[in-house]
């Protein structure tokens, strides 16, 4: 047998291995998650089924998971469209908040009250409002050098900030909680399950995964990928990597504000400090399980939504704290990175011993 016919023979077992590493870490990490349980009294086997009964033991349940799933989904995507060109955007919870700023705009003003256009603009002027925020730690790498992780960081307690400022004077309705005017009924999405809290956002965010699928077939995909995979082959190439950088925290900004839009016109209904609960830093996370890909983004999100909405009928029953699903959350990525590890090793190990 040839060198070539083992080091094929070697990628097709590798690839069967990479395919049960997901499963298995979250094994892994629902078994320590237990050690944990149990270590702090709690009925192990009576938590985890109150936490999938939660989850899906009833219609309102499930339309959580899915309402939780496209919030998860929508930053998910967006932090995997930059780290698909290797822009370490993690500044998705601060351009939700800015998305969500721009979808109360349209929400509280006359065009507010026009039903369809209402929601479109609000759609779109949530996706300028985040689009335009990424683009700040966009420009200042291409035109300064700033590294993004610093000024993505950065920039989201700059946008918590900002709201908390607009919301205690500019834009605060007449009472004494710091909240934003409702939005109006037509800017408002539509419960798509009655009796559960499931709106029409979980099309947005299915439209958008589609959308992000599609991206990598065109050319501007391909050259944010080819920027993301070798640079210097990329400007070598001829291609314009300041315009894939911009472009590429563009979108990304755009689907977190997204995001950040549907949580105030299918949620809150008002723009509110501390909206989002954290699901821009989560995308992080999700991005990377999801291995950048729009299917695995969307099974990752779906999963850690369970985890999330579980994890809280937990806390109403057991009065396990809601945290508990943070640390699965965790749990699963420690463990999913050591298998890719192994994973990497085992294939070292194989065509050293080939050689």
């Amino acid at each position: 047998m040839s060198v070539l016919d083992v080091v094929t023979q070697t990628r097709n077992k590798l690839r069967d291995v990479k395919f049960f590493v997901p499963f298995a870490s979250a094994s892994l990490a629902f078994v320590v998650g237990a050690i944990i349980l149990g270590a702090t009294g709690v009925d192990v086997g009576k938590a985890y089924t109150i936490m999938f009964e939660g989850a899906f033991g009833s219609a309102f349940g499930f339309g959580d998971v899915l309402l939780k799933t496209t919030s998860l989904l929508l930053t998910g995507l967006a932090v995997s469209v930059a780290f698909r060109c290797k822009q370490w955007n993690i500044g998705a919870e601060g351009q939700l908040y800015m998305g969500a700023l721009g979808g109360t705009l349209v929400g509280i003003s006359v065009v507010g009250l026009i039903p369809g256009l209402a929601i479109f603009l609000g759609i779109i002027l949530s996706f300028i409002f985040g689009a335009v925020f990424a683009l700040v730690p966009a420009v200042l790498k291409v035109k300064f050098g700033v590294n993004e992780v610093i000024s993505t960081v950065l920039l989201n307690f700059v946008a918590f900030l900002f709201i908390s400022f607009l919301l205690h004077g500019p834009i605060k309705a007449p009472g004494f909680n710091p909240y934003s005017p409702e939005i109006g009924n037509a800017s408002q999405m539509p419960i798509i399950f009655p009796g559960t809290r499931l709106h029409a956002g979980i099309i947005v965010a299915a439209l958008a995964t589609v959308g992000v699928y599609y991206l990598w077939k065109t050319k501007i995909g391909f050259e944010i990928k080819s920027v993301g995979a070798n640079i210097k082959a990329a400007r070598y190439a001829g291609m314009n990597i300041t315009k894939s950088v911009l472009v590429t925290l563009a979108i990304s900004g755009g689907l977190a504000g997204i995001a950040g839009g549907m949580l105030v016109s299918g949620v809150q209904h008002v723009l509110i400090e501390g909206i989002s609960p954290g699901y821009g830093f989560i995308a992080v996370i999700i991005a990377l399980l999801g291995r950048q890909h729009p299917i695995g983004v969307a099974i990752v999100a779906f999963f850690f939504s369970v985890l999330m909405t579980g994890s809280e009928t937990m806390y109403r029953s057991l009065g396990v704290p809601s945290a508990f699903s943070m640390t699965l959350q965790a749990l699963v990525l420690v463990f999913v990175l050591v298998g890719q590890l192994f994973v990497v090793w085992l294939g070292k190990r194989k065509v050293g011993g080939a050689r």
